[in-house]
């Protein structure tokens, strides 16, 4: 089971319940209890959104070095060499975000917009923000899960 499987498990126990308790107070008219439970179940998206992307971050941060290590070592061409020679191999290294997913995925093709609206809600989040836009966990997850998978060397 990988950390996106587990974290999506953790967080159905926790959203079902939450759900139901809001549920509850609907059904029984008491109001506060429903807002109460309403945003704990935003911050737990919240939670669940930030954790989960920064698992695709650091993702895509090891795989674009990883590429980046691989072609200077492997092209001879010194003018292909060239344009790989300055970007940073290091996971760590200072390289916009964005420019590692380019690297990965075709810059404005499916993917890679996802990942760009997806890092725009972590980027409002942590930052004390919320979501910018609506968004269903159930998707979210289904996409990072999908994305973990596909965006690598």
């Amino acid at each position: 089971m990988n950390i996106f499987e587990e974290l999506e498990i953790q967080y159905n126990e926790i959203d079902n319940q939450y759900s139901s308790e809001e549920f509850k107070a609907v059904q029984r008219g008491w109001v506060q209890k429903e807002k109460k439970y309403k945003r704990k179940r935003e911050i737990n998206d919240q939670a669940y959104f930030i954790f989960m992307f920064s698992r695709l971050e650091d993702r895509i941060r090891v795989e674009s070095a990883k590429l980046i290590k691989k072609k200077k070592s492997t092209i001879k061409s010194w003018r292909q060499k060239a344009s790989w020679e300055i970007l940073p191999s290091k996971p760590d290294a200072d390289l916009y975000f964005k420019k590692r997913l380019a690297l990965l995925t075709q810059k404005d093709g499916r993917d890679f917009n996802r990942v760009s609206e997806y890092y725009k809600e972590r980027n409002s989040i942590a930052h004390g923000g919320s979501f910018i836009k609506q968004i269903s966990m159930p998707i979210v997850i289904g996409d990072l899960k999908r994305l973990y998978k596909i965006l690598k060397t």
